[in-house]
């Protein structure tokens, strides 16, 4: 009898059944295949060395010079990022209000806008610093019509407000400076010692000008004098009982006091140096003046005054003085060069009235060719593109408020007479508030003469 087929199946030797499962993972393998189906993985092969073939010719030359720029390049800006990193783990800020963040530098905590205006005051005084130690050299070329050839290119340096100021040890950053120039003379317009009364840092400037170099000096209105409150109870010359010891002091360093007219002869021509203070003052009258004050104080002396007695060497010194002047007024001709040295600008009115008198008026000094002065310091304080505020300087509008800043330093003209204001190195005694110079350098000033007129003239005609 034949067995139904499911019994057949039935047996030790039957074939297991099959299970959802197992049909799964022969699926897989079907699809993946099993170990024996997978590759060996090959060795790479090495790439060829930089500049080989591969047919194991000659290598190409390798470009040192740009692989070293490069490498340089990138190990710069590795730097720079690490420095970067460090600075901002140094100095970072805290707070919730961006406006008012603390920084935190090297783990201290410092308040942010304080930290600012810290930061803004130590640049302005290294600004301030810098700004009044830097020389500067302000050149000026001046026509003068009828000029004498022997006057041609004759150079001028200028010198004022110095105010017992060094720059550097024994003035030797001035004097390097001067050094530098090339000069004929050279002229010094009154506050060189200052309220303070130390004449040393004059002198050492005046120890370090060669002897071939004429120096001429006036006082200022912040000088000592010039005449001592008690004449000297000495044994000397005139000059040594009445005259303060700082002028005493230069005139032995070489340096001329011109307290009247003195010539400079250049060649064959005369160039006549005066005080400004002598304009419009008529020769003859001055002198009698002198002359009979000089008489009654000898009177005085004789019969006992002890005020007489003190103010006689005075007066007999200003008695020679007007002497002097009296001598040589009319030796100064019209072809000769007149310079007026000034500490504090003469007025206009001053400047013109010296031009308009006559020979039968008497005996006065003629307009000056040129006057140089001094005393406005440039304006010791000067605002960007606005310039100078104010100037010490009572006869011009606003009392010297918001000044024209041609009427600050510089080259100017009254009539026939051309003013020059140097800048100076210093402060104005009379501004005492203004303590430094801001965005004004000191200053001295190198003025060259010449009878060629400008090419903007010649271009205008």
């Amino acid at each position: 009898m034949q067995e139904p087929e499911d019994k057949k199946r039935v047996g030790k030797r039957a074939a297991p059944e099959r299970t959802p499962n197992q049909d799964a993972i022969r699926a897989d393998a079907d699809l993946y295949g099993d170990e024996a189906d997978v590759p060996i993985r090959r060795k790479k092969k090495k790439k060829p060395a930089a500049g080989s073939t591969k047919s194991g010719g000659k290598k190409k030359p390798q470009k040192r010079g740009r692989l070293r720029f490069f490498s340089r390049f990138s190990q710069a800006k590795t730097a720079y990022a690490r420095k970067t990193r460090a600075f901002l783990e140094i100095v970072r800020t805290e707070g919730e209000n961006p406006r008012f963040k603390s920084v935190l530098i090297y783990g201290h905590r410092v308040p942010f806008w304080p930290l600012v205006c810290l930061i803004l005051v130590v640049a302005l005084v290294a600004m301030v610093f810098l700004n009044n130690s830097n020389l500067r050299v302000a050149e000026e070329t001046i026509t003068v019509v009828g000029l004498s050839p022997d006057l041609e290119d004759y150079k001028l340096l200028v010198v004022s407000d110095l105010n017992g100021r060094r720059f550097g040890d024994r003035q030797s950053s001035l004097l390097r400076t001067i050094g530098n120039l090339d000069y004929d003379a050279i002229f010094f317009l009154g506050d060189m010692v200052g309220k303070s009364g130390d004449p040393e840092p004059f002198y050492e400037l005046l120890e370090g000008i060669p002897a071939s170099k004429k120096a001429y000096f006036i006082c200022g209105d912040s000088d000592p004098g010039p005449y001592v409150a008690v004449p000297r109870d000495i044994t000397g010359t005139l000059s040594e009982l009445v005259l303060e010891d700082w002028i005493l002091g230069a005139i032995e360093r070489g340096a001329i006091y011109v307290n009247a007219p003195v010539c400079l002869s250049v060649g064959s021509s005369s160039l006549w140096i005066t005080p400004s203070t002598l304009l419009n003052i008529e020769a003859s009258e001055n002198l009698s003046i002198w002359k009979e004050q000089t008489a009654q104080e000898e009177d005085g002396v004789i019969s006992g005054l002890a005020a007489d007695y003190q103010t006689l060497p005075i007066t007999t010194y200003r008695y020679r003085i007007a002497q002097s002047f009296y001598d040589v007024v009319d030796s100064i001709s019209e072809d000769d060069f007149l310079l007026a040295l000034s500490h504090e600008v003469p007025s206009d009115k001053t400047i013109s009235i010296s031009g308009a008198h006559s020979a039968d008026s008497g005996k006065y000094l003629g307009e000056p060719d040129l006057i140089l002065a001094g005393h406005y310091c440039g304006g010791v304080w000067r605002l960007p593109v606005l310039g100078a505020f104010y100037i010490p300087d009572n006869m011009l509008p606003r009392n010297g408020w918001f000044p024209a800043q041609s009427s600050v330093r510089g080259l100017s003209a009254v009539n026939e007479s051309q003013v020059y204001i140097t800048g100076g190195l210093s402060i104005n005694g009379a501004t005492p508030f203004m303590a430094f110079r801001l965005c004004n350098q000191p200053e001295i000033s190198l003025l060259t003469l010449t009878a060629t007129l400008p090419e903007s003239m010649l271009s205008a005609e």
